[in-house]
């Protein structure tokens, strides 16, 4: 009985991170930092210039790529005959900044 709410017309959906940060969840990795972590997409490739996840050794990591080469997040450059052990992951699209600082006193 009534009359329907006009509002109804204008209801929104609610937000998900995820939708908006995996847009191909099933290709997607996350990459712990020390800043906090990354989104890396295995479906897009990266160009030089964009930041890249890739794996050197046995454990993942972020850096920059550029033509010949990657530079590490601690300013190394892998080039010349490293990127032999070098596998790419993806391009990063998202990063997440950790808030929390365990370190910082309370006031």
């Amino acid at each position: 009985m009534g009359f329907p709410s006009p509002a109804i017309d204008y209801l929104e959906p609610r937000l998900a991170l995820n939708n908006m940060l995996m847009p191909h969840p099933s290709n997607m990795m996350l990459i712990e930092t020390p800043d906090g972590f990354v989104l890396v997409d295995h479906t897009i490739t990266a160009k030089p210039g964009e930041s890249v996840g890739f794996q050197f050794g046995d454990y993942p990591q972020v850096g920059g790529l550029f033509n010949t080469g990657i530079i590490t997040q601690d300013g190394e450059t892998i080039d010349g005959d490293g990127p032999e052990g070098i596998v790419e992951q993806g391009k990063v699209i998202a990063e997440v900044k950790a808030l929390h600082e365990p370190y910082r006193p309370t006031i």
